[in-house]
């Protein structure tokens, strides 16, 4: 359990007022308090643990002076304004060091200085070196000189803790920013050992189809890894520009085309998408595209890929088209039991949008359509 007095000390340091260099704000107000009470002696004093510091200070001369000489350990005990007219004639202080040897203090008021909360921290106190009182205006002007302290104290604590909150906000970015490049290098290398254990497997395959089938896995597992990276290379978790990461999809795509395809050329407006959309539109264009690198051109043939997004109103459009030998007579989308149009179709049904081919040689358009974005 903590005592009152660790709830105090960690009051007061929550302020970090503690140690600070001298602030004219600070000293503005014992050298008016001082004027105005006709002191030598102003102080705004801090009772910490073992000493008592003085945030600013008129007649003294230092910063701080140990806890069991100080008077103001005893102000703190009591609301409001505390007042010895006469430290000789108070039992509590007679045989103070302080007043029976230098400075030979005779005067003290102080009036509290307190937090929201009900802690007390110290005081704004005037002394002198003879017997007196205040009148009426001066302890007034003592409670007012207070409050403003008090204010300037609990600017400075709103100061540091949004100082502090953006510290930790920083600090949680950057966990957060390493923990997501260690999870993506992870996942990357996850993704390429599954994609090298598949051309392994496609090298010694006992047939031509096994051969395809498993070369076809590699592709789709190779794309999502490069729609991966290129979601990561946009910086940006939460919209996408969908232009930008198209470009760069296809760039990658291009890297693994064989050799016959000339070129991916992509028409893409800059429109700025939610991450999971973009990433379903990638997962689309990587099937598609790649897609059009398996069947598109024969042996020997040459030709683009050409990739198109566009705006409509509240949706958008995806075109895939190529150059390469066309579809057979009887090939029908909804009918197609392949599994890469499987595939197609279930991302077209994820992105709520629907999917229709034309086909002939020379000219061969997958188009996408979301209506309602």
């Amino acid at each position: 359990m903590h005592s009152a007095e660790e709830f105090r000390l960690g009051a007061l340091r929550a302020y970090g007022i503690l140690d600070t260099p001298r602030e004219a704000d600070f000293d503005e107000v014992v050298e008016v308090a001082s004027a105005i009470c006709g002191t030598p002696i102003s102080v705004i004093n801090l009772i910490d643990q073992g000493r008592q510091w003085f945030k600013a200070e008129v007649g003294l001369g230092v910063r701080e002076t140990p806890l069991d000489s100080s008077i103001c350990a005893h102000a703190i005990l009591q609301p409001g304004l505390f007042i010895v007219p006469d430290t000789t004639q108070d039992r509590r202080f007679a045989d103070n060091p302080l007043v029976t040897g230098d400075p030979h203090l005779r005067f003290y008021a102080g009036a509290l200085l307190q937090t929201p909360e009900g802690y007390p921290l110290g005081t704004v106190c005037v002394l002198d070196y003879k017997p007196r009182n205040l009148d009426e205006t001066q302890k007034a002007f003592l409670r007012l000189m207070a409050n403003q302290v008090m204010k300037l104290l609990e600017l400075r604590r709103v100061v540091a803790a949004e100082h502090s909150a953006r510290l930790l906000a920083e600090e949680m970015v950057r966990q957060k920013e390493t923990l997501m490049r260690e999870g993506d290098h992870r996942l990357m290398n996850s993704l390429q050992l599954v994609q090298s254990i598949l051309s392994l497997q496609s090298r010694s395959a006992a047939t031509e189809d096994v051969k395809a089938q498993l070369d076809m896995a590699g592709n789709r597992v190779l794309a999502i890894a490069t729609i991966h990276k290129q979601l990561h290379l946009t910086g940006s978790m939460e919209d996408v520009d969908v232009s930008d990461f198209l470009r760069r999809l296809c760039e990658s795509l291009k890297q693994t085309a064989p050799a016959q395809i000339d070129a991916i050329n992509l028409t893409a407006e800059p429109i700025v998408v939610p991450t999971d959309l973009a990433s379903g539109l990638g997962l689309l264009v990587a099937e598609l595209v790649t897609n059009s690198f398996k069947y598109a051109y024969l042996a020997g043939e040459h030709g683009n890929v050409a990739v198109d997004f566009k705006a409509l109103g509240s949706g958008w459009r995806l075109q895939i088209s190529d150059e390469g030998r066309g579809l057979p007579d009887d090939f029908d989308i909804d009918r197609s039991k392949g599994f890469g149009m499987q595939v197609v179709k279930a991302f077209v049904r994820r992105l709520n949008a629907k999917i229709t081919v034309t086909s002939r040689p020379g000219r061969t358009v997958f188009e996408v359509i979301c209506e309602q974005g």
